[in-house]
């Protein structure tokens, strides 16, 4: 009779030991990763100008921001970097501004379409003319006022070429006036959605169901130690 009672004891331990680690998980992997957004007061000057693309750039001690007005694809978006002062790094040093900052949305790329084939619920694809790492932590600003409502929370998802998976990065991306923040630390085909896709690596939900998972099995555990002592 001891030994079943101190079975329950580990058991009820066990089940508060993983709930405590399902509120931590979980809270990891909802976490929104994002920058404080920055009021400029210096003006802007025209870093890049032709008759499709126009990009005013804007410089602080802690950030360099550009807003993109992309004439030929008709849309208007900005990106913030955050300076880092371990890294001796210039955004213009590191990429084409011109050519790297442009985005374009619903696309015909690669990556877009697989993420048309695998998805099926209402998003927004965003694809970067630039394919790769970026120098510093970024912060992208789009205005989705056509596709979503204000107060819609968004899940942001990545497609990962390597793999043709589709990966979970943040939620929360609120709309706020028509636009979005997200931050990335790479360039590639990304979406937003307003529902989790199942199918997703990473997905928040996922972690939930293993945790209830592993809690069901503890109280069936529990519920047989108990029924052998009345035996």
């Amino acid at each position: 009779m001891k030994k079943q009672i101190k079975f329950l004891i580990l058991c009820i331990g066990f089940v508060c030991g993983i709930t405590f680690f399902g509120i931590s998980v979980t809270t990891l992997f909802l976490r929104s990763n994002t920058l404080d957004t920055v009021v400029f007061s210096n003006e802007d000057a025209v870093a890049y100008q032709n008759q499709k693309t126009k990009i005013l750039k804007t410089e602080t001690k802690d950030y360099y921001y550009y807003e993109i007005f992309d004439y030929e694809r008709d849309l208007s978006y900005s990106w913030q970097f955050l300076k880092d002062s371990n890294k001796n790094v210039s955004v213009e040093d590191s990429l084409y501004i011109k050519e790297d900052l442009r985005l374009s949305i619903d696309s015909n790329t690669e990556g877009a379409g697989r993420i048309s084939d695998k998805v099926s619920q209402k998003k927004l694809i965003i694809s970067f003319d630039y394919h790769g790492e970026l120098p510093l932590a970024t912060k992208v600003k789009l205005n989705v006022g056509d596709r979503f409502q204000n107060g819609e929370h968004l899940y942001l998802y990545y497609y990962n070429p390597q793999n043709d998976g589709i990966e979970y990065i943040m939620h929360d991306v609120e709309v706020k006036n028509g636009y979005v923040e997200f931050q990335i630390e790479h360039c590639s085909d990304y979406f937003l959605t307003g529902a989790v896709v199942n199918d997703a690596v990473n997905n928040p939900q996922s972690v939930n169901y293993i945790i209830i998972g592993l809690i069901v099995i503890v109280f069936i555990l529990i519920a047989v130690t108990l029924i052998q002592s009345k035996k």
